[in-house]
């Protein structure tokens, strides 16, 4: 890859060793403004670069990155420094007050010990129902995510593991507090179905041992029946569409999400709004 490519405004970039990296500039808002491009986005895990993908990204010049990962996750999979060498970094257990670990171990522990039951049906329904937990479990990650974004310390990139699920919940956030429609939403999140479809084949490759070797959940999954742990790597419809539902069920819309939940203020969403949209 070249640094050429990184000045066009593109949905998807390609980095060496890093999958899922999308910019989540180009959406049209429900009131005729457009997302700006090269100032947020999305991504999986950014730890295994190649030498020439660190190299293309610290040409995004970033300066936030938000790590929506547990903390087990984060310490063996850190993000690769050279490629985000001005960058902040965010983590979820820094933010999260209390046990970090204690806390992973129990939002975790629905989907996972639904793969003891060697039924997809219900490791699906298990992710499905997961989705709503997020906006709890990742409220403080999340706030400060969005502060950064008001206080434009941008371009700033977000992710988890695979860049879907903690990620997924992230954007749909944000693009909703922006304006963006449900239906932009969520075509945005199934975008992630082609861009991980390989993962779990990766997984089994042992792309998944820590840099020791060590072997860990991740690993574990690639040892599973394809079959049943199909649906933790997949960008089901079901699991977007929870979310949204619950949300609006809940709270009316993500922006009284924001308010009520994150601590967030009418000036804050306006100020989100004037700092990442522009006249389409």
């Amino acid at each position: 890859m070249t640094n050429e490519p990184l000045l066009k405004n593109q949905r998807v970039l390609k980095f060496e060793g890093v999958i899922n990296f999308r910019d989540l500039g180009g959406y049209q808002t429900q009131d005729g403004l457009t997302v700006r491009w090269n100032k947020m986005y999305r991504s999986a895990q950014l730890d295994r670069m190649t030498e020439q993908g660190a190299k293309d990204m610290a040409a995004l010049g970033i300066k936030t990155v938000v790590d929506l990962r547990f903390s087990e996750e984060t310490k063996r999979y850190p993000t690769m420094r050279h490629a985000v060498p001005d960058a902040e970094l965010l983590s979820w257990h820094d933010e999260f007050q209390g046990n970090s670990d204690e806390q992973s171990d129990a939002i975790k522990s629905s989907w996972r010990q639904s793969l003891e039951s060697n039924d997809p049906a219900q490791v699906r329904e298990a992710m499905r129902l997961n989705y709503p937990k997020k906006l709890y479990s990742h409220q403080a990650i999340y706030k400060k995510m969005l502060m950064r974004l008001v206080e434009q310390q941008t371009p700033l990139v977000f992710h988890c593991a695979a860049g879907k699920d903690r990620t997924g919940v992230a954007a749909a956030l944000i693009l909703s507090l922006l304006g963006v429609s449900d239906e932009q939403i969520v075509e945005d999140y199934l975008l992630t179905q082609g861009e991980t479809e390989n993962l779990l084949s990766a997984f089994h490759a042992g792309g998944a041992s820590g840099p020791q070797g060590n072997s860990d959940f991740q690993q574990k999954l690639a040892n599973y029946p394809r079959a049943l742990v199909q649906p933790v790597f997949d960008a089901d419809l079901s699991y977007i569409t929870t979310l949204m539902s619950y949300v609006n069920e809940h709270y009316g819309s993500f922006n009284e999400y924001a308010l009520t939940v994150l601590g967030f203020d009418a000036d804050h969403v306006e100020s989100l709004r004037q700092r990442l949209l522009v006249q389409s």
